[in-house]
């Protein structure tokens, strides 16, 4: 029986997926999962002011001294050896905890789900592994990473359309302004939509972005993006690597409008599946609503399987 420790993230809950892929890999794996995240909350309005006046003065976070706390009970609680420890965001780790990784295992395995620029502290600790995954195509040129996408593994059965383009996303300041210029460009066109977000409209202010009013689970998410016709994936600047929404609208064979021109160097790319936008000169051709969607070769289409992305990880342990 080989032993897998996989650590991650829990955001959206997209652990489980790769978990449960784990899982169902094989018989012959018995996967382990510690999470690298904590949530800290504030006892009181006080102690948020005490906190940042201790971060200023003093150079201690509580949230981040409440953390490794966290992690040094869960590092305890970890087997002495694994056949392949493999992580998501090991960016989140200390040295020190990597390092003590490190020692558990004789294949020790990063993936990068973000490109390095917004976290550099990946560069940095790149050493510490045996083989570093990345989705991003520019990094892995500029750091010998090895190249592995996100992936999909829904594929439903055709569902009523509601309207024509949806997203769902957290948007930050760097994609604010084009969610807002492209709300404005489809309701002059009178080309319906539903773009969705967790943050408030009091810090959003838009009239094109609609605030959900509580998190919505990652399998039922995919169900809401099965009714509508095409899917919004507006990716944050210096980002080469293919998000997971262009990759769910594969799986469910759904259109996409992008602004990520790296989706044009993929086997699956089809201009009648896939617009790639320019927002300096925003246009969405009417011929691209109206032409059907272009079957994709199932052999294709499972390249970017989940089962293939198990697949390639779990390869390391040969």
């Amino acid at each position: 029986m080989k032993k897998i420790l996989f650590i991650s993230t829990v955001n959206a809950h997209l652990y489980q997926l790769i978990l449960e892929g784990f899982q169902a890999y094989s018989q012959t794996i018995q996967v382990d999962f510690m999470s690298n995240e904590s949530r800290y909350k504030y006892k009181s309005k006080g102690q948020r002011v005490l906190n940042f006046l201790s971060k200023v003065f003093l150079r201690r976070n509580f949230k981040e001294v409440f953390h490794r706390k966290v992690m040094e009970k869960r590092m305890a609680r970890l087997q002495p050896h694994y056949d392949m420890i493999f992580v998501i965001r090991p960016d989140l780790l200390t040295d020190a905890e990597l390092q003590t990784l490190r020692q558990r295992t004789h294949k020790f395995v990063a993936y990068y789900w973000d490109t390095i620029q917004f976290f550099p502290r990946k560069k940095d600790i790149m050493p510490f592994f045996d083989k570093v995954y990345s989705f991003d195509t520019e990094d892995c040129k500029q750091y010998n990473l090895s190249l592995l996408t996100n992936f999909f593994f829904y594929e439903p059965a055709p569902a009523p359309i509601d309207k024509t383009v949806f997203s769902i996303s957290h948007i930050e300041k760097k994609r604010f302004a084009m969610f807002n210029q492209m709300g404005k460009y489809l309701e002059e066109h009178h080309i319906s939509y539903r773009f969705l977000t967790l943050q408030s409209k009091e810090k959003l202010k838009s009239p094109y972005i609609e605030p959900l009013k509580a998190f919505i689970p990652y399998r039922e998410m995919l169900q809401l993006l099965n009714h509508y016709e095409v899917i919004l994936d507006i990716t944050k600047p210096h980002q080469h690597g293919l998000s997971f929404r262009i990759f769910e609208s594969l799986g469910m064979n759904k259109k996409i409008i992008t602004n990520n021109q790296a989706v044009t160097q993929y086997d699956f790319y089809h201009p009648d599946n896939i617009l790639v936008v320019d927002y300096d000169k925003l246009d969405l051709p009417k011929a691209f609503f109206d032409k059907p969607y272009q079957p994709i070769a199932e052999a294709i289409k499972q390249q970017y399987h989940r089962n293939t992305f198990i697949k390639t990880i779990v390869s390391n342990l040969d």
